[in-house]
């Protein structure tokens, strides 16, 4: 089971609480819609627009969990 405290920094998808703007295309983002929210920024993005780079940590994230798993 993973520790969410933990790992409390890493971007996650979720539904947007309120309305804002996307921190990369500058497009509203409406109440209710799927996106990706990057808490050490504290700034959220579509998921069009922010989908390579999440994608990206979340492949890194799972090297980093392989590689210190060998040591426990």
């Amino acid at each position: 089971m993973r520790n969410y405290a933990k790992y409390a920094g890493d971007p996650r998808q979720i539904t947007a609480r309120f309305a804002s703007k996307c921190h990369t295309c500058g497009k509203p983002i409406k109440k209710g819609e799927s996106i990706i929210y990057w808490p050490n920024g504290k700034h959220a993005g579509h998921l069009t627009c922010d989908e390579a780079d999440y994608r990206n940590s979340l492949a890194s994230f799972e090297d980093e969990e392989r590689y210190n798993s060998q040591y426990f």
